[in-house]
This record gives structure tokens, C-alpha cells and sequence, in this order.
């Protein structure tokens, strides 16, 4: 299990073979990690995937870059966005970019917009695309999946379900529907919103955990 702060962004990890939480040193801290073929995968700050090991004689875990780092300077502020890491079809890894804009409308009301996107590793690059076949993407706090639509034929293809999980600061707005839970599709940028799932926070900031599948 790998957890991680949502905040400070430091690995915590422990085994089956070990119990014994260690934290772990990070180049440059952890801003979203997964659970993929038996090994731990951060994305850190500067947008490299650092894969963990666990050594056997110390049994303190280190990790190796490998990826190369992704630049979205364009993004703009990075207090106003969110990476997430994703093993994709084919087990390739992903990094889908959450930016956020915040809008004072009538009366002082504040309104947030979203917008996405998303990298694949080719090879030795990240390239952006806009086509992911018929995958689902599910990003938020804990470990962020990847869904094939042909055996969920309910989700959307080629959409990606997200929440509001800011790190910043919980909702001030008295307006729960202002609380995001939807789906956007990455072909056209509509938004659909999941009004049965809104609901407030009960905790802030809150944890996300990594837990390998058996």
C-alpha cells in the first residue's frame, strides 16, 4: 500500500512481507500514484513517473525515474490544476491534466469550470491525445482507473468521471450543486453532471490510498 499526503505529497509504504510503514524520499515529491503490474508508480511534481522498489536487505524503498518529465507549462498557475496517473489500455501509462477556473458571477456567487487533458507514454514521449478508444477514465484522490466500456456498457467511451477534489481549500459555497461530480468528453468537451452523487466533503483535505489488487 502506498499513501500518500494530499497536501504534502509524501509517500508512506508498507508490505505484506514488511508491515512497518517507512516513509520514502521522492526527487520531488508525490502528486498521484497507482498500483500497476506488481509496482508502485508516482507521479511526481515535475511531472516524471518514478517506479518504487522495496530493497530486501534494508527494506527501505527507493525509486527510478521512468518516464520523462511531462512539460505542460502551458497549463498556466499550478495552484489551479491537478495531475492524475492512469495505466491505460494496453497497460500504457497516462497523466490526465485537471485545470480549473474560478468565476464571481451575480450576487458574489463563485462558480468553478473545468478543463482536461491527456498524455500517453509513446515510447519515450508524452503526447497528448484526445482518443482513448472505448476507455473510461476515473480520476479523483485515491488511485485514479481506467475502464473498458465494452465490459461496462453503462459508462460513457472516450469520457473521463471526475469529482471535485481540490487540494486548496474545501467548498465555502452554501450551494452543494456547485460541487462537481461529472463526466466530460474528451472528443467534443461537454459536460454532463452526476447530480445523485453531490454531496459535501465530511473531512479536508482528504487522503488517497493506493492498494494493490490480489
Amino acid at each position: 500500500m502506498l499513501v500518500t499526503g494530499a497536501c504534502l505529497g509524501v509517500p508512506a509504504l508498507a508490505t505484506t512481507e514488511d508491515a512497518t510503514w517507512r516513509l520514502a524520499p521522492s526527487r520531488d515529491g508525490v502528486e498521484d500514484a497507482i498500483h500497476h503490474e506488481g509496482r508502485f508508480y508516482s507521479l511526481g511534481y515535475s511531472g516524471a513517473v518514478e517506479a518504487w522498489e522495496r530493497d530486501p536487505g534494508t527494506g527501505e524503498f527507493g525509486s527510478t525515474a521512468v518516464t520523462p518529465m511531462l512539460d505542460d507549462d502551458e497549463a498556466g498557475q499550478p495552484w489551479r490544476r491537478r495531475r492524475y496517473l492512469v495505466a491505460g489500455p494496453g497497460g500504457r501509462l497516462m497523466v490526465v491534466l485537471k485545470e480549473f477556473k474560478q468565476t464571481t458571477g451575480w450576487c458574489g456567487q463563485r462558480r468553478r469550470t473545468w478543463s482536461f487533458k491527456v498524455y500517453v507514454l509513446d515510447g519515450a514521449q508524452w503526447k497528448e491525445t484526445e482518443d482513448i478508444g472505448d476507455a473510461a477514465l476515473f480520476v479523483g484522490a485515491n488511485e485514479s482507473l481506467c475502464v473498458s466500456t465494452r465490459a461496462r456498457p453503462e459508462l460513457r467511451a472516450g469520457c473521463v468521471y471526475y469529482t471535485d477534489d481540490d487540494d486548496l481549500e474545501p467548498s465555502k459555497d452554501d450551494d452543494d450543486q456547485q460541487l462537481a461530480v461529472g463526466v466530460l468528453s474528451l472528443k467534443d468537451g461537454t459536460v454532463k453532471k452526476v447530480w445523485g452523487l453531490v454531496g459535501r466533503h465530511r473531512s479536508w483535505p482528504q487522503p488517497s490510498a493506493s492498494i494493490p489488487s490480489p
